[in-house]
Order: structure tokens, then C-alpha cells, then sequence
């Protein structure tokens, strides 16, 4: 359609030049001009012709000379337009290069781009991306350091060479450049992430809690996170200071309980201070508000042991406290059925271990119920429970209790580990359980020697066959 238009405007304009030349032609009179020494007449419609070519002639004349003025420019402008795009593809090829692993190709088209690319940030990434992918980390520390001092370079600078003093194993310059990036106004999270990561990984725990503050006030973790990171910290701290800073090791203590009374590590290390300072009811106090929180087997068996040579009536008493505080929970039932089984009362014991096992019958349950039908007097079934327990399932929070008694005993990498396992969603390592370590036994108590009270009174022994344990935990009546 637009094709016909044109035709149709060109006939237009040939046949209004056709009409313009025959009026021209037509028009009377003559114009005279002086040739040499004669007088030379022309018509008047010859004449305006002859003006226009002559116009148009100036104006094609004019329009080749302004060309020839402007011909280098444009040239020169055409050659940096050719190396702009041949700068541009050899960037992208070689950032494609380097992301896909092709570390030979990368660092080709990197030099090709040095040559052509005009944006010195452009050609600083490149390189450094290939220095990356050639695992030169030291060249590509110097192109990202470069890079930092470039506009609008410094955070992507600062990124890069964190990474490259980190994976070359200079884990101080990484710091200090994840810090230079923290302070720069910018809402990218990777500096606080970047630097908090180093810190813990070194174990570093009272920097790791500055940190934490800013990225608190930064919003960049969220609250519920923050409290339980900053209740791992803090109990870190504590255990590295329990034998050198006593004072500050339970201020430390205190803070963690304070900020995730949820955390058994520190309630355990909480109390365990306070036991050896002979704050018994402090202690006790604490156990319990943990209890309340996420009842632990290590509470329960430090709760055993907070008095040398105490009554089985106080040591009852105690475990009672801790289990009223959470009834319905696991750990709660089993340590109702451990203070039946510390009085004699077998058969209460049988009961309500009978009720968990149907549940889940672990190792840690096999093993009380042994001991507890070896209390009643069935050894058959006790052997039986015995071998049981062998093969049975182990129980993963039974096992940060070692053989000794001693419970949340981690190295540095444990409680890295733990920053992020309890401080992001909740939960705790088992180191022993994962490494099939050694762990308590779940029918030895670790209660120190009691005071004199005489001996415990124990059941008759049955009479006649005695039943299979789940049916002891049917009623009698």
C-alpha cells in the first residue's frame, strides 16, 4: 500500500513539474545579460529554469563539500562504533567463557577485550573473571582491587576480592575488605553475610556479635534469627571462657539464656556454672525455664547431679519439678518413668515406658525397659529388651551426652555449625550421633553417691508366669 502512495506522489510531482515548465515557457517577455560585447536575450521562462539547475547545482556542490569536511569524522566515528562492537562481543563471550568453565577461551577474549574496550570496568571484569576461571587468584585479586577504585566499581570490587583473599587463604584481607563494604551505603546483604561467615568460621565470637548488632539494625536477618545466633555466640564465647574469665563466661551464659531460652547448650552451661558456685535453686531455676522451653535429656541428668551426696527424695523432687513444668512431652514421660524406677516402683516404670515404646521403641527405651523389668524380677524379658536395644534406633539428643556424663561438648566447627543450624531454623547438631560415637547409657545414672537413707524398699517377686512389658501398661483393675 505505502509503495502505491509513492507512485502515485512521484506521478503528482512529474506532472506539476510538467505544468510549472509549460507556464514557465509561456510566460511573455525576455531577460537580457551582458555576454562580452554583445547583448544576449533569453526568455523569461528559459531564464528561471536555467536559475533553479543553477540553484540546484550550488546545492549538490555544497552538499559534496561538506561531506568531504565531515568524511574523517565519520570515519573515525565508524571505526569506534566497529570497536565498540567487537569490545562488547568479546566481553560477553568472555564472561560466558568464564561462567561456563572455559578457562582457556576466557582469558582470550579477555586480552582481545583489553585491546578493543574503551570502559576500563568492563575490561577489569573480564579479566578478573578469567584470572578466576584459570584459578588465579591472585591476579584476580588485582584486577578487582583495581576495579574499587573505578565509579561504581567499589562494591563489585569489594565482592571479588573478598572471595579471591578468602580462596587463596588470606582470611584477614578478606575480612577487611568485607568490612570496607559494610560500611559503604548499599542494601546488598553479601558484606554483613561475608563477614559475619569469616568470623565465626574463626571462631571470632565477639566480633561475630558486633556484626550481628549491625545487621540487625540493617534488617538483614530476621529477628527470631538473630536471638538464636546471638544464644550460640554467646554460649561459644562462655565455653572458651569457662576456665580463664569465669565472671564473663556467665554473664555471656546469661545473655544466651536470655535471648533463646530454647537453646539447651546454654541451659545446660547456664546451670553447670551456677552448680559449681553451689547456687543449687539458681540452677535448678534455670534448668527448668530451659525444660519449659525444650526439654533435653542433659537437662534431666545435670538436674540429678546439682548436690554431691543429696537424698533420692531432693533428686526426685527435682526431676518431678522438671517434668510438671512439661508434662506431655517426651522426655517428660521418660523421666516420670526413671524417678519411678529411682523409687522401686517397677511396675509404674514398666507402665509408662510400655506406652512409649509402641510409639518409637529407640535403643535409649529398650534399655530402660530392661532396666526396669530387671527391677521387677522378669530377666528373660530383660535379656530380651537387652537385645533389642542393639539394633534398635538411636536416639539423636540422647547422644550429646557423652559416657562421661559431660553434654554439649563441641569444638569450634561444632558451633560454627551450630550458628547456623540452631540460628536459622532451629535445630541442633549431634556430632556423636553422626560420627556412631560413644554416648551414655540409658540405664546408668550419673548421680553422685546418695546419703545413708537405708535401703530401698523392692518389690515381692512375682508369682507364676510373668507377662509379656506392653501389657503391664494396662490397668490392674
Amino acid at each position: 500500500m505505502s509503495r502505491f502512495f509513492l507512485f502515485f506522489f512521484v506521478i503528482i510531482l512529474v506532472m506539476a513539474g510538467a505544468v510549472l515548465a509549460w507556464w514557465a515557457f509561456s510566460l511573455p517577455g525576455e531577460v537580457t545579460f551582458p555576454v562580452g560585447q554583445e547583448i544576449v536575450a533569453v526568455r523569461s521562462g528559459v531564464a528561471a529554469m536555467l536559475i533553479g539547475l543553477l540553484g540546484g547545482l550550488l546545492a549538490l556542490v555544497w552538499w559534496l563539500a561538506t561531506g568531504l569536511l565531515v568524511l574523517p569524522g565519520r570515519i573515525s566515528k565508524a571505526r569506534r562504533l566497529a570497536r565498540t562492537r567487537k569490545a562488547n562481543a568479546a566481553l560477553a563471550e568472555g564472561l560466558l567463557a568464564a561462567e561456563g568453565g572455559d578457562a582457556k577461551a576466557a582469558l582470550k577474549l579477555a586480552r582481545r577485550a583489553m585491546r578493543h574496550a574503551e570502559d576500563e570496568r568492563l575490561k577489569l571484569l573480564l579479566e578478573a573473571r578469567a584470572a578466576e576461571a584459570n584459578d588465579d587468584w591472585a591476579g584476580a585479586e588485582r584486577a578487582w582491587g583495581l576495579l574499587t577504585r573505578l565509579p561504581g566499581g567499589q562494591l563489585a570490587g569489594l565482592r571479588g576480592a573478598a572471595t579471591a583473599a578468602s580462596e587463596r587463604g588470606d582470611q584477614l584481607t578478606a575480612e577487611s575488605r568485607a568490612r570496607e563494604a559494610l560500611a559503604l551505603k548499599s542494601d546488598a546483604d553479601w558484606p554483613f553475610n561475608s563477614l559475619f561467615d569469616l568470623q565465626v568460621s574463626k571462631g571470632d565470637w565477639d566480633k561475630a556479635l558486633e556484626t550481628l548488632v549491625l545487621g540487625e539494625k540493617r534488617g538483614l536477618v530476621a529477628g527470631i534469627n538473630v536471638k538464636r545466633r546471638r544464644a550460640v555466640l554467646y554460649t561459644a564465647k562462655a565455653v572458651n571462657l569457662q576456665h580463664t574469665e569465669k565472671l564473663a563466661a556467665q554473664k555471656a551464659l546469661a545473655e544466651a539464656i536470655r535471648a533463646a531460652p530454647d537453646f539447651p547448650p546454654a541451659v545446660y552451661h547456664g546451670a553447670r556454672f551456677l552448680m559449681t558456685d553451689a547456687k543449687v535453686k539458681a540452677a535448678q531455676g534455670v534448668l527448668e525455664l530451659g525444660w519449659k522451653a525444650r526439654p533435653h535429656p542433659a537437662l534431666a541428668q545435670l538436674s540429678r547431679r546439682l548436690v554431691p551426696q543429696d537424698s533420692r527424695f531432693n533428686i526426685a523432687a527435682r526431676l518431678k519439678a522438671l517434668a510438671n513444668v512439661h508434662p506431655d512431652h517426651r522426655e517428660s514421660r521418660i523421666l516420670t518413668a526413671e524417678i519411678a524406677m529411682d523409687t522401686a516402683d517397677w511396675v509404674g516404670a514398666i507402665k509408662s515406658l510400655a506406652l512409649l515404646v509402641e510409639e518409637n521403641p529407640t535403643a535409649r527405651l529398650c534399655l530402660l525397659m530392661e532396666r526396669a523389668l530387671k527391677g521387677y524380677g522378669d530377666h528373660v524379658e530383660a535379656q530380651r529388651w537387652g537385645r533389642m536395644a542393639a539394633s534398635a534406633s538411636r536416639e539423636a539428643d540422647w547422644s550429646d551426652i557423652d559416657p562421661k556424663g559431660n553434654a554439649f561438648d563441641y569444638d569450634r566447627a561444632g558451633w560454627s555449625r551450630l550458628v547456623y543450624a540452631f540460628g536459622d531454623v532451629g535445630d541442633l547438631i549431634h556430632a556423636r550421633y553422626e560420627t556412631y560415637g560413644r554416648e551414655l547409657e540409658a540405664g546408668r545414672v550419673l548421680a553422685l553417691p546418695l546419703a545413708d537413707e537405708g535401703p530401698l524398699s523392692t518389690p515381692k517377686p512375682p508369682q507364676g508366669p510373668l507377662t509379656q512389658p506392653l501389657d503391664y501398661a494396662q490397668d490392674d483393675d
